[in-house]
């Protein structure tokens, strides 16, 4: 089986020692899967990000690093199953001609995010007095620059945006759709300390469970795993921000190995 990690806006393979997926590759490779984690342009577009994993993908399965005779499985975090998605359908004329069994979504915001929508209007901040924000950037911009996140990057994932696209982006019929959500940490807090008061925020908003950054229900697509993981948007790929040094308090390894079970059965 070949596996694919696709990451979210201005991710990385590995960065200051540090891997986008915090062993993740390397632990499903021990289990004898054929794995790469493609790294697409940081802060680009969805267009131009899926050109690039689609090239990627082909250039691994011509290199021998994915098996061509073998199936090849898609999980993407993030912004990045925004890209598969649009890699993958067939509205797109340069979409990718090698055959992916299945794509799984983990907190994809594939009806946006309440915090994209802040960066081209902070104003809306003004109906939640009882939070400690202040109306325009001065405290989501520092926090943006703490999580290494653009404006520009960021306004890719509005809610408007991400409506149009997943109403013109069809899903691929030969391919198995599945996602998986974050709904943040059990008990308090529920998210890491830079996350907390975008947390706050979506809740406040919308009154849904979130992981500081999407929402459950922005995060279904296809089939979803009702199951939400008890993790950040961070954990959810292995990263405890409060405290980079130590993984997250949940098994996430586990989480995807029971993606990759469930992908293998189809």
């Amino acid at each position: 089986m070949n596996i694919v990690l696709a990451h979210g806006i201005l991710g990385f393979r590995v960065k200051f020692g540090i891997e986008y997926f915090r062993g993740v590759a390397e632990h499903l490779r021990e289990k004898g899967f054929k794995v790469i984690a493609p790294v697409v342009d940081p802060t680009g577009g969805i267009e131009l990000r899926s050109g690039q994993l689609r090239d990627q993908i082909a250039a691994a399965l011509a290199a021998g690093d994915l098996d061509a005779g073998e199936e090849t499985h898609i999980i993407a975090h993030s912004m990045g199953g925004l890209d598969s998605r649009w890699m993958l359908s067939p509205a797109n004329p340069d979409r990718i001609r090698t055959r992916i069994r299945s794509l799984t979504t983990v907190s994809t915001p594939h009806l946006g995010s309440p915090i994209a929508d802040l960066a081209d209007a902070p104003e809306r901040l003004s109906a939640f007095g009882h939070l400690p924000f202040g109306l325009g950037g001065n405290v989501l911009e520092p926090a943006l620059n703490a999580l290494g996140i653009s404006l520009d990057g960021l306004r890719n994932l509005t809610t408007a945006l991400c409506e149009e696209f997943s109403a013109r982006c069809v899903n691929e019929p030969a391919t198995a759709y599945f996602s998986a959500a974050g709904g943040g940490r059990k008990g308090f807090p529920a998210t890491a300390a830079v996350l907390l008061l975008f947390h706050q925020y979506i809740s406040a908003l919308t009154g849904q469970p979130n992981d500081g950054l999407v929402t459950v229900a922005s995060a279904q697509w296809g089939t979803f795993d009702a199951n939400t993981w008890p993790a950040d948007h961070a954990d959810e790929i292995g990263h405890n921000i409060d405290n980079l040094l130590v993984p997250p308090g949940f098994p996430y390894l586990a989480k995807y190995d029971q993606i990759v079970s469930n992908v293998a059965a189809l």
